[in-house]
């Protein structure tokens, strides 16, 4: 297939070309029930599944604003959507970067690996941001304005508060997050080393734009901390070199570890529910009440007699 015969193909004769490449074996990276990436040209890779459009504004934004002197960013072709495969899924038509996956280099043979750099100054988006922050399901709602996240990370911390009361390991009952006065740069969400390609040229390409979105500088470095931990060869002079390139502020030092807390939050409790938390057992008490009436009158009897009194004075 050749690039300039993107743009003439039609959405559904693209994704059934995604799918015979990589009925060929095509597949570059994925796994059955998640998003996959396909080889269908030496020039054209294909990222498909739950992918939003955003994903692929957020790598085009990167692609035309990122000193390619510092990082490649695969340029974007297409984004469509199809339910050729019984559900709506989403496709990126991309450059097809070819190299070596970083998780595969041994870091001892290659000292001399540029480090990633940041600086392209931006706006918030209005998709509904996703990443290590936000936990399993993403944070459920879109940020049009920094009072809008300053508003969901301190609802979290509020949270922690009010169940980490007493505990002086955890004091944050005078913490809260003021987002406004940082500009908000680009972030990539995930740099793992399994989403960066060493080219021949001995450059990185940085790949898979999912978790990406326009934040404080240090938003970045916290996440960082969540999705290296294991991976301290790594990990350690990335996060190192980053320290020295930021020369994080007191303040913003403080709300980096605020924005490790709120992923804690979001990990440990669902938030933003349509329906308020229950007690489990109230829950059970009301299950009893309708299936058995009178095993749940003698329960609430013994409740009430076990119940402290009190006294009129």
């Amino acid at each position: 297939m050749q690039l300039f015969d993107i743009d003439a193909i039609d959405d559904e004769a693209l994704v059934e070309l995604c799918h015979q490449a990589e009925k060929k074996g095509g597949m570059i990276e994925g796994h059955l029930h998640g998003n996959r990436i396909i080889k269908i040209s030496d020039q054209v890779a294909v990222k498909y599944g739950l992918v939003q459009e955003s994903e692929a504004k957020t790598q085009e934004f990167a692609f035309n604003h990122v000193d390619r002197g510092v990082v490649h960013i695969p340029k974007v072709y297409r984004y469509i959507k199809s339910r050729q495969s019984g559900y709506l899924q989403g496709y990126i038509f991309m450059d097809c970067i070819q190299g070596q996956n970083l998780k595969d280099v041994d870091l001892d043979l290659h000292p001399d690996i540029p480090l990633l750099q940041h600086g392209s100054q931006a706006q918030l988006g209005i998709a509904t941001p996703s990443g290590y922050i936000y936990g399993d399901d993403g944070a459920r709602q879109s940020f049009n304005s920094i009072e809008d996240m300053n508003g969901y990370m301190n609802k979290r911390i509020d949270h922690i508060n009010a169940h980490m009361k007493g505990n002086l390991k955890l004091d944050l009952q005078h913490d809260s997050i003021d987002l406004t006065p940082y500009p908000l740069v680009l972030c990539h969400g995930n740099p793992a080393r399994r989403n960066m390609i060493l080219k021949s040229d001995g450059s990185i390409a940085l790949v898979d734009w999912g978790y990406s979105g326009f934040y404080p500088r240090f938003f970045e470095l916290a996440i960082l901390t969540c999705c290296l931990p294991w991976d301290k060869p790594f990990g350690k002079p990335v996060i190192s070199e980053l320290e020295r390139l930021l020369s994080l502020s007191d303040q913003e030092m403080q709300y980096m570890k605020l924005t490790t807390y709120v992923r804690g939050a979001n990990l440990k409790w669902s938030l933003d529910s349509c329906e308020p938390e229950r007690d489990p057992l109230e829950e059970h008490l009301q299950y009893i009440q309708s299936t058995d009436p009178k095993r749940y009158e003698k329960l609430m009897a013994d409740r009430m007699a076990r119940a402290p009194t009190t006294t009129a004075t």
